[in-house]
């Protein structure tokens, strides 16, 4: 019989303190290249470099999320 107590949540997802996960912010996993994340990193974090890069060619986007970072 499995075990309900809280220690054992961490193992099949549920409620999980600091996962970093944030109310309301949606989240869509994207894969990419190997190299592309290897030049990323390189240049500085790259979850931020493709957040700059997506509001630097979609402009009219930067206020619809608003207050929504991720």
């Amino acid at each position: 019989m499995p075990n309900k107590s809280n220690d054992a949540c961490c193992d099949h997802g549920g409620k999980r303190p600091g996962c970093g996960r944030k109310p309301g912010v949606k989240t869509q996993a994207i894969r990419l290249p190997v190299w592309l994340l290897e030049q990323l990193s390189e240049a500085g974090e790259p979850r931020q470099l493709i957040i700059d890069a997506c509001l630097a060619q979609h402009a009219s986007i930067c206020n619809k999320g608003a207050g929504n970072h991720d």
